[in-house]
């Protein structure tokens, strides 16, 4: 008899939905991306925020953006970094630490070499 309960209620737990996540960029609050930048973005109309660039391979997560603050205290370097990786189509890995309100990842360093 115990066998068949413990059956049944192992089929109850196995076949149980599972949980709605809160949010699906949760698991991209922290991260980083390889590959070259192939579009950077500017927008006057987003105040205290530089470029924001999209890569190949696809940065992971709702938004495939990663952007870069003006409060980021390497702001200069990094804009610099990464406009001139992305005119000579140089290698990256790009690290955010946080996600911002549209989803796009926030910009936190940068790493480039030659290909």
């Amino acid at each position: 008899m115990h066998y068949f309960v413990r059956t049944a209620l192992l089929l109850a737990v196995l076949g149980a939905p599972n949980p709605a996540r809160a949010d699906d960029d949760d698991e991209y609050q922290i991260g980083n991306n390889h590959g070259r930048i192939d579009l950077i973005h500017l927008d006057s109309a987003v105040q205290g925020r530089g470029p924001c660039v999209q890569m190949k391979p696809s940065i992971p997560g709702k938004s495939a953006w990663a952007c870069l603050w003006r409060n980021n205290p390497l702001y200069p370097e990094l804009l610099g970094l990464l406009q001139s990786a992305f005119i000579a189509g140089k290698r990256c890995i790009v690290y955010w630490s946080a996600v911002d309100n549209k989803s796009h990842k926030t910009i936190d360093r940068v790493e480039c070499w030659r290909t």
